[in-house]
């Protein structure tokens, strides 16, 4: 829609997902403060006019009290900046009587819940307590109309939803642009091809959100990223804090968005400089043995740490990921990532992922499995045929009748069973003291 009220700039901070007290008891416990802080800290000195949080600001549903006497504080800071020059000039969908006072003695800060904060219908979230104590808005299928000294700003929030509600929630909602405003539609769920994790799909297609909007934020995603809803910006400003150690997080830097608001609209993507340097390296093997595994990744880990750093107060992060295959006389078990962990502890933050090594004979025993669903094996059949392909190389099980064995023991005739092993256990004694005579 076009925009005719907004003279001349509103600034508008939008702070995503910082997720206070994850990694809580680890090196990292006070990180997503930290960074929280900073980027409300900064925002402010930019000149923000409000602060807009799009979920996700505890990491946990019921907060450590050591978590909340830490966020309290940080909640504070916009309300000792001075008054703020917007006011609330109307709610639609959001008793009045839910808002403190005390949440406009400084820079309004209007936020949503997001999924890690969502609790069971009638039970009360820790946005909502915050919003108690006049730390801040709380929106959920909800808009804030707000003046400013350049025209009228319209939020328009809803917080997270299941995904097996949230289209039905949308339409229930179906929320209109403010004439005259400038209208911003915020959510908190994976929308479009943008998901958490690539264990997660969309709960949202991108045409499925509500038309005629000016700007659209989303939260939850991790990342930086932007597209388009209806000729509109969506933005994901991405989280303030590394909950994941996926490459696309270490491609990306953490920060906050400024928006600046007039007849045009203009962006700026703040970086922070708190944040650990966080280094994500692929290693690809071939028949690889473990003292060259060791070898190879212990000699990469100390190259990342070669080079230069951002932060050079916070020890950096340093991802390593092992792809490929090990050698026939190899077992994964026999790497223990921990003692190279361990060995860099007081110079890095090192998490090694062997998830993707593949141990000898993996493939070949997959590709059993596939030939065990053409044939149409029954389990038994199945499982009978897996035994003697691990069992074929076997020299101590040779003499023993495999598959009439596991067929007594299938049919429950267990006496039988033990009789026929121990005949050839007696027969292979026979056969050892005969030889020592």
């Amino acid at each position: 829609m076009q925009v005719t009220s907004v003279g001349d700039w509103l600034k508008l901070a939008v702070i995503s997902d910082p997720h206070l007290g994850t990694k809580w008891g680890t090196p990292r416990e006070e990180d997503s403060f930290d960074q929280f802080q900073e980027a409300i800290e900064r925002s402010l000195d930019i000149g923000a006019q409000i602060i807009l949080i799009p979920g996700d600001i505890f990491d946990t549903r019921i907060p450590k009290l050591e978590v909340w006497e830490k966020a309290l504080r940080i909640f504070s800071i916009p309300l000792m900046r001075g008054r703020s020059d917007v006011s609330l000039a109307k709610t639609i969908d959001k008793p009045t009587e839910e808002i403190s006072p005390l949440a406009f003695s400084g820079v309004p800060v209007v936020a949503l819940h997001g999924n890690h904060e969502r609790r069971t219908k009638g039970l009360k979230n820790p946005v909502e307590a915050l919003e108690a104590a006049g730390e801040l808005v709380h929106i959920h299928g909800a808009t804030l109309i707000f003046d400013t000294p350049d025209g009228k700003v319209a939020i328009h929030g809803l917080s997270n939803v299941p995904d097996q509600h949230l289209l039905a929630s949308i339409q229930a909602w179906n929320p209109k642009p403010v004439a005259g405003a400038f209208n911003i539609m915020v959510i908190h769920q994976s929308v479009g091809n943008f998901v958490f994790s690539t264990e997660e799909r969309p709960s949202l297609a991108l045409e499925d959100l509500p038309k005629g909007f000016d700007i659209y934020i989303c939260g939850h995603v991790h990342f930086r990223a932007d597209a388009t809803v209806d000729g509109k910006k969506l933005i994901l400003p991405g989280s303030t804090e590394r909950t994941q150690l996926l490459l696309v997080e270490a491609q990306n830097p953490k920060g906050f968005y400024m928006f600046e608001i007039g007849k045009v609209m203009r962006q700026e993507f703040v970086e922070l400089k708190t944040p650990r340097d966080f280094v994500y390296e692929e290693m690809r093997f071939e028949n690889v043995d473990i003292p060259e595994l060791y070898g190879a990744t212990k000699s990469k880990v100390e190259e990342l740490l070669s080079r230069p750093l951002k932060n050079n107060v916070k020890k950096p992060i340093i991802k390593v990921r092992l792809v490929g295959t090990l050698a026939k006389t190899a077992s994964k078990s026999e790497f223990d990532e921990y003692s190279i962990i361990d060995e860099f502890k007081d110079r890095a933050i090192v998490n090694i992922g062997k998830d993707a090594l593949v141990s000898p004979g993996l493939e070949d025993k997959l590709q059993l499995l596939r030939e065990f669903k053409e044939k149409r094996l029954s389990i038994d059949e199945q499982a009978m045929a897996l035994l003697e392909e691990y069992l074929k190389d076997a020299e101590h099980v040779r003499p023993f009748n495999i598959r009439g064995l596991y067929e007594l023991l299938v049919e429950e005739r267990d006496e039988e069973a033990l009789k026929q092993i121990l005949s050839v256990v007696q027969s292979l004694t026979d056969t050892e003291i005969g030889g020592d005579k």
